[in-house]
């Protein structure tokens, strides 16, 4: 987006007075942040009253024209805004000493976390760069400035409830999941359906159904170059999910508990029927995931169970190796002994032209960090780190106050101070824990060896190689050193 498409036209004259005007004023960039929903138009109204107001001048050299954004963007922490990112990068490294920064309200910099604006008074303070509202109050660190921001987080949450309130609604009405991307095998806002798309999905429901497994599907769809949307291949969740969708029978879920007609539908169930076009008919979707539910598995633990998983990688595309068994050539007898591997897999995006032995790569990892480790001095008198476990105990605390929050247990000040001071020890631990050389996972060498956690032992070879690189060496070709390589580092 361009900030002429920002600018309102009927506020253009303003706009090139701030920018073309007496170049003695006091410079000034604006920041804005679009909410879904949302628009840009009112803040930028505000934004350019106060500085003609207060006889700024729009610094055009800087930002994108001056104007730093960020479109369809919460104001949370977890949220990435590339926009103020750059603001803040600008901030920090100097670019926009000397200037100040504008904004409607306070609450476009941060409605929901108290750490974010925190994080932006110690940057700015630093910086010597002052920011202001469209009233002309500085947004500083003093008591007004915290006392918004606990209004802003209340009203946060009640806009929040609206919201679900609204999204509840739609639901029971059987209108169709509001969502900013395409839905595979129908045109945005479910107005028609892509039949190209929806035959590939009838297709493979059809094969299911007569007993063919989702991996021979996606390999099928691998050998005829169907792929996704964004132009990579199926994998076997991609296609279990789409799948089982109740969305492609016109049938209306809802992503939690919702209470319809004094009954409580479970989440994920259908609410309502919907009214836009069907793929599947009702029955053809029960069927097909009765029997995609009775082949799901019930493993819990999606943690790396090898050692090298997570470290090795391609050395011809670059992705990550799995671990996996391949089949040599038969026996006199006619039998094949399965050999365990890493290897590249095309069904991950990877090309499958490299594999090696995964005892040969185990054991040579497993040797070289022995000799890595076997020259440091041994540790004496180990001193335990708590950091960790305080950081983990401070965000427990943040969350027991939230949820007392919820149950009207405290107030809105007393989860603020609460959230407050918590994060403030979290920042200090982190800052403690980065000036400190964190010890290895295992530190002895022998003890490295005879060690039954494989996870300890993979994060204490990821200390020595982060990643490492395997080359092509042909079928048959014995593994050797020289097939992989390191990073320059190691």
């Amino acid at each position: 987006m361009r900030t002429d498409d920002i600018f309102p036209a009927a506020l253009s004259a303003d706009r090139d007075y701030l920018l073309n005007g007496d170049m003695s004023r006091q410079p000034c960039v604006f920041y804005f942040r679009k909410s879904i929903g949302d628009d840009f138009a009112t803040q930028v109204l505000r934004c350019v009253q106060y500085a003609r107001s207060a006889g700024l001048r729009l610094d055009a050299s800087i930002g994108v024209d001056g104007v730093y954004y960020d479109e369809d963007k919460s104001g949370s922490k977890d949220i990435e805004r590339p926009g103020y990112n750059k603001l803040m990068s600008d901030i920090m490294s100097g670019n926009l000493s000397g200037r100040l920064i504008v904004v409607r309200d306070q609450d476009r910099l941060s409605r929901r976390e108290s750490s974010v604006l925190e994080e932006y008074h110690v940057v700015t303070e630093l910086s010597k760069v002052r920011t202001f509202d469209s009233s002309g109050r500085e947004i500083k660190d003093d008591v007004t400035t915290g006392i918004i921001g606990v209004l802003n987080r209340s009203e946060a949450k009640i806009i929040g409830h609206r919201q679900r309130i609204r999204k509840e609604l739609r639901a029971i009405e059987g209108k169709p999941p509001a969502s900013r991307m395409r839905r595979t095998g129908y045109t945005p806002g479910y107005t028609a359906i892509e039949w190209e798309e929806a035959k590939i999905l009838r297709r493979a429901r059809k094969k299911v159904v007569a007993g063919q497994s989702l991996t021979s599907i996606c390999n099928e769809m691998r050998k005829n170059e169907i792929v996704k949307q964004n132009g990579k291949p199926y994998l076997v969740s991609d296609l279990s999910r789409l799948l089982r969708d109740p969305v492609y029978a016109a049938l209306r879920t809802f992503s939690r508990d919702i209470e319809v007609e004094g009954k409580v539908i479970p989440r994920g169930q259908a609410v309502a029927k919907g009214a836009w076009p069907r793929i599947f008919t009702e029955e053809e979707h029960y069927e097909v995931v009765k029997i995609l539910v009775r082949n799901a598995s019930w493993a819990t633990d999606s943690s790396p169970k090898h050692l090298l998983t997570g470290i090795l990688v391609c050395g011809e595309c670059g992705t990550k190796m799995a671990f996996g068994s391949k089949r040599g050539n038969p026996h006199k007898d006619g039998t094949k002994k399965p050999h365990y591997v890493y290897r590249c897999q095309k069904a991950r995006g990877g090309c499958g032209r490299v594999s090696r032995n995964s005892d040969a790569l185990e054991g040579f990892f497993l040797e070289l960090t022995y000799q890595a480790i076997k020259p440091l001095p041994v540790v004496k008198g180990k001193v335990v780190d708590t950091s960790a476990d305080e950081i983990v105990r401070q965000e427990r605390k943040i969350s027991d106050a939230v949820e007392a929050f919820k149950n009207d247990d405290i107030d809105i000040a007393a989860l603020a101070n609460i959230r407050r001071d918590a994060q403030k020890k979290i920042v200090d631990l982190r800052k403690t824990q980065a000036a400190k050389s964190q010890p290895l996972p295992v530190d002895d060498a022998e003890a490295f060896l005879e060690s039954r956690d494989i996870d300890k032992q993979r994060d204490t070879i990821r200390r020595f190689f982060p990643v490492v690189g395997v080359k092509v060496a042909g079928q048959g070709v014995r593994f050797h050193p020289r097939q992989l390589v390191f990073p320059e580092s190691a």
